[in-house]
């Protein structure tokens, strides 16, 4: 997010003034069309018209530690309801297609360069088949290097990416509309897309005035976020992200807090871990220290989460939106005490 004292005074308080007067007169699953086999573990799967593919994490809810030796027969999946029949699954066989995105805003400055050495470190973590792009982002995304399963590459794009700023603030949901569309440029059909956003979790309000003062690098027209957010469900998208506040951070939010006319520019928190919950992707916090770490430890859940495939036994018109809730089954629970306090985190619907 873009710090505060990178706005000039003078041009500061003429918004703001207009902007106080303007308040007081105007007192956020998808489904394949036709995807080729997908190999795996001895397995294959054949995609065609209309099945639906999900991730899915199980995880305890005071721990959140994986729950990860569930098999077909322990989940329950419902489409607007209706029981659906489970065709595919599978945990840790398809090859991840990954787009890392680096925030270059003024508060996360402090912490890039240790969140590039922790993106580098990861690539070994990674298996030889998964694919990865490196990406920025501020009031826009720059795409530094595409989808490529070449670790050299990827770790030249990520020391680039660690030498970079910008002096725009942070666009949220533009910058989302963008890379869910980078994410769907995956060289690996039928991959599992996610995007892992390496950031403060902060973000300034879209409009005509922040897009003059601390947007010049945006486009002149920006995705709202209802568009950012009815493109990720189009697209089966995980977003995941690993969130580092630093003290420039945290100095900007009580500034922006205190300040009455803090909304016009903003300084909130929260849109990240509210894309990713739409997707049932994993958020983690972080510090400088243990940056490699806990990157791993994202990975590792985005890895082993449980991928499932089905049907829908209900034609619907296209466009429709279909909202899916997949649970463990009774039967299930009633068998293992140990997952009475779990949760099952996955996309909230999807698209027709």
């Amino acid at each position: 997010m873009q710090s505060w004292t990178s706005i000039r005074t003078a041009q500061f308080c003429l918004y703001a003034i207009a902007g106080s007067v303007f308040l007081l007169l105007n007192a956020f699953g998808y489904a394949q069309d036709s995807i080729p086999s997908v190999a795996g573990s001895g397995s294959t799967i054949h995609v065609s018209s209309q099945f639906v593919i999900l991730d899915a994490q199980v995880e305890n809810k005071q721990t959140h530690a994986l729950v990860g030796d569930l098999q077909l027969s322990d989940f329950r999946l419902l489409e607007d309801g209706v029981p659906q029949k489970i065709t595919y699954f599978s945990q840790d066989r398809l090859p991840l297609s990954v787009v890392f995105l680096f925030d270059l805003t003024d508060t996360v400055r402090d912490a890039l360069k240790p969140l590039a050495e922790g993106a580098r470190e990861i690539l070994g973590h990674l298996k030889p088949e998964d694919e990865v792009a490196i990406m920025v982002f501020s009031s826009h995304t720059e795409l530094l290097q595409n989808f490529t399963t070449d670790r050299t590459l990827a770790a030249d794009a990520i020391t680039k990416a660690s030498a970079m700023e910008s002096k725009d603030g942070t666009f949220i949901h533009e910058s989302m509309y963008q890379a869910v569309q980078q994410a769907m440029q995956s060289t690996m059909p039928g991959s599992r897309r996610v995007t892992i956003w390496l950031t403060d979790g902060t973000a300034n309000f879209e409009n005509s005035m922040t897009l003059k003062t601390i947007g010049k690098g945006a486009p002149a027209r920006l995705h709202t976020k209802e568009e950012a957010t009815a493109e990720l469900l189009h697209s089966g998208v995980v977003v995941s992200a690993l969130i580092d506040r630093t003290a420039a951070t945290d100095m900007t939010m009580i500034v922006l807090d205190a300040n009455p006319f803090a909304m016009l520019f903003g300084g909130r928190t929260g849109d990240i871990r509210k894309y990713a919950e739409i997707t049932g992707g994993p958020v983690l916090d972080t510090s400088k220290k243990e940056i490699a770490a806990r990157l791993a430890a994202l990975v590792d859940q985005i890895r082993l989460r449980y991928t499932l495939g089905y049907r829908p036994s209900t034609p619907k018109p296209q466009g429709t939106f279909c909202q899916l809730h997949l649970q463990l089954n009774p039967s299930t629970l009633k068998a293992r005490a140990d997952l009475h306090k779990v949760q099952v985190r996955t996309r909230q619907g999807y698209y027709r």
